[in-house]
C-alpha cells in the first residue's frame, strides 16, 4: 500500500537537530524534516530510538512515513504557543482550545472534535504511514483546566494508508479519528492509560476499505466502532461529514477490546438526516478470532428528529470471544447477518432507498429512476455467471411466511428464492418467466429456527436479466394475514384479515 521509502531523515541529523530531550519543543525540527522528505517526492522520517520528542502538532504529507526509533516517544506540548495548523502549502500559528466541551447547546461537543491532532494529515493527503515500536503519549495532567484536548491521530478524506505498532497512552479524548477516509489499514496498536475524557479508541467514520487487526486496548469509552453519520454539527475546520460516504468493506480481526463502561465493539448509526440513505449504509463487515469485553450499537442519535433504523447489511461474525452483549445490539435492524438475529422483517422492499439493506451477488444492483414505473432491483448479464439479490432475515421453524414481489425477465426462467444462509441450502423456490410485470408470490416453512437469504436469483437461467419491485415479506402469525397489499409510492400498505392462514 505505502510505497517504498526513497529518503531516510533521522530529526536528531543536521540541520534538522531535534533535542529529543523531552524539554525542548521539538516540533519545528520534525515538521522541517517532513516537509523535505515530501518535497524529495516521499520517504521516511525517523524519530530518534530512545529518545523523548516534545512537540506541537506535526502535520504529515503523501508519500511521507514517520518512523518510531524503538522506545522513542513523540509528547504532547502543553505549552499552547507550540501549535500551527495548515494553510495551504505553509502553516500558521494556532492555540489550542482548553476543556471539555465547546457549545452548552450541543450533546458531545468534545473540543478534541475542533482542535487538529497532534499528528494529522490533511484533507488529501495518501499513501502515508505512522509505524515503530514508540509511543505517543498526550501531556501531563498538573490542572485539570487546562488540558489541551485533541487526538493523538487524525486525518479526514485521506486515503492509502498505515498506522503500526504505536503506543498511545495517557490520551484525554479519542486516540484516532480516520474520517470519511479508505484504504486504511491499523495493526498491532496498543492504546491505554486514558484520563479526564470519554477516551474512545478508533472512530471510524464513514470509512472504506479498512483493516483493524491485531490491536491490544483497554479504553476509557468505546474501543473500536463503525459510524455512519451525516451533518454532525461537531464539524470544525479540519472535518465534517456533511457529504458522506457508505461504510464499506470493514474487517475487524485478532483483537483484544475492552472497555472501561461502554463498547469493546460496536456501531454508531447516526446517518437517519442524510437524504440519500445509500450514502450512509454500512455494509460488507467482518468481524472474526477477536476477543471483545463489550458488543453494542448506538442508535439513538442526538442530533436529528427523523426516526427509524440506518441501513446495515452484510455483517459476519466468526470464531469471536465475547463476553457481554448490550440489550441495544439487539434493537438494531440488520439484514444478512450471520451467528446473531438478522432483523425479522424485510426493508427497502421498493427499492426508495436504492440499495440500501440489500445484498447482492454478481451483476445485481438497483434502478433508482426508471424512465416508468417504480423503482427496481436487477440481476443482468446471466451469461456471465450467478447473479442475486436479496435480504437474510430472521425465521422461526414451524411459521407459515409469505414473500411476495412484482418480478418481470427478459424471457428467461429466474426465480425467487428461500435459502439457509449458513450451509447454502435452498429451502424453497418458485420459478418465473413473465416478460410483463406481475406479482409472484412464495409461501415456505423454515425448518429451524435461523437466518436465511429470501430475493430473486439466476435458477435455471443462462442469459437475459430480471427485475424486483414492491416485494414484502410476512415472516410471523401476526403478520402472516394479510389478505391485500396496496401500493402506494413504493410504500407497502396492508390490510390485516384476522381469520387468514392461522394455524
Amino acid at each position: 500500500m505505502i510505497p517504498s521509502s526513497r529518503i531516510t531523515i533521522d530529526v536528531s541529523d543536521p540541520p534538522y537537530g531535534a533535542r529529543g530531550d523531552g524539554r525542548t519543543n521539538d516540533r519545528a525540527a520534525i515538521q522541517a524534516a517532513i516537509d523535505d522528505a515530501y518535497a524529495k517526492g516521499g520517504g521516511t522520517v525517523v524519530l530518534t530510538a530512545g529518545k523523548t520528542f516534545l512537540s506541537g502538532g506535526i502535520v504529515l504529507k503523501t508519500g511521507v512515513t514517520l518512523l518510531f526509533g524503538d522506545g522513542a516517544t513523540l509528547l504532547q506540548s502543553p505549552n499552547r504557543g507550540d501549535y500551527v495548523k495548515p494553510q495551504g502549502d505553509s502553516y500558521v500559528p494556532y492555540e489550542p482550545y482548553y476543556g471539555q466541551n465547546f457549545s452548552p447547546t450541543i450533546k458531545w461537543s468534545h473540543y478534541w472534535y475542533w482542535n487538529y491532532p497532534l499528528i494529522f494529515a490533511p484533507e488529501g493527503a495518501h499513501d502515508f504511514a505512522v509505524r515503530g515500536k514508540g509511543t505517543v503519549r498526550m501531556m501531563e495532567v498538573t490542572d485539570k483546566e487546562k488540558i489541551m484536548k485533541l487526538c493523538p491521530v487524525g486525518f479526514y478524506r485521506c486515503h492509502d494508508f498505515e498506522i503500526c505498532d504505536i503506543h498511545i497512552t495517557n490520551y484525554h479524548g479519542y486516540a484516532m479519528m480516520p474520517f470519511t477516509s479508505s484504504n486504511g489499514l491499523f495493526k498491532d496498536l496498543i492504546i491505554d492509560e486514558w484520563g479526564y475524557g470519554n477516551g474512545d479508541g478508533i472512530c471510524l467514520m464513514n470509512c472504506q476499505h479498512i483493516r483493524i487487526t491485531g490491536c491490544k486496548m483497554f479504553t476509557g469509552d468505546d474501543s473500536v466502532y463503525i459510524f455512519s453519520s451525516c451533518r454532525d454539527p461537531r464539524r470544525s475546520e479540519w472535518w465534517n461529514s456533511d457529504d458522506p460516504q457508505p461504510s464499506v468493506d470493514i474487517e475487524v480481526d485478532h483483537n483484544d477490546l475492552k472497555s472501561n463502561h461502554c463498547k469493546a465493539f460496536g456501531f454508531i448509526l447516526w446517518g437517519l438526516n442524510c437524504e440519500d440513505q445509500e450514502k450512509v449504509e454500512v455494509r460488507d463487515v467482518y468481524v472474526h478470532d477477536n476477543h471483545f469485553e463489550t458488543l453494542g450499537v448506538w442508535l439513538f442519535n442526538p442530533y436529528t428528529d427523523r426516526a427509524g433504523y440506518p441501513p446495515v447489511t452484510h455483517v459476519r461474525f466468526e470464531n469471536n470471544v465475547i463476553d457481554g452483549i448490550e440489550c441495544n445490539f439487539f434493537e438494531s435492524q440488520i439484514t444478512d447477518m450471520n451467528y446473531y438475529h438478522s432483523t425479522a422483517s424485510l426493508k427497502n422492499g421498493g427499492f426508495g432507498d436504492g440499495r440500501c439493506f440489500w445484498s447482492m451477488r454478481g451483476d445485481a444492483g438497483v434502478c433508482r429512476a426508471p424512465e416508468e414505473g417504480d423503482p427496481y432491483g436487477y440481476i443482468d448479464c446471466l451469461e456471465d455467471g450467478d447473479a442475486a439479490l436479496y435480504q437474510g432475515l430472521y425465521f422461526k421453524a414451524g411459521v407459515p411466511c409469505l414473500f411476495k414481489a412484482e418480478t418481470m425477465t427478459s424471457g428467461c426462467r429466474c426465480r425467487l428464492f428461500v435459502r439457509d444462509l449458513d450451509t447454502g441450502e435452498l429451502i424453497a423456490s418458485q420459478d418465473f418467466d413473465n416478460t410483463d410485470w406481475e406479482l409472484k408470490t412464495l409461501s415456505f416453512t423454515v425448518p429451524a429456527d435461523g437466518n436465511y437469504h429470501v430475493g430473486m436469483e439466476r435458477g435455471d437461467a443462462r442469459e437475459g436479466f430480471a427485475r424486483m419491485r414492491q416485494a414484502a415479506c410476512f415472516n410471523s402469525e401476526a403478520a402472516f394475514g394479510n389478505e391485500d397489499m396496496i401500493f402506494d409510492n413504493g410504500k407497502i400498505i396492508y390490510k390485516y384479515n384476522d381469520n387468514l392462514f392461522k394455524r
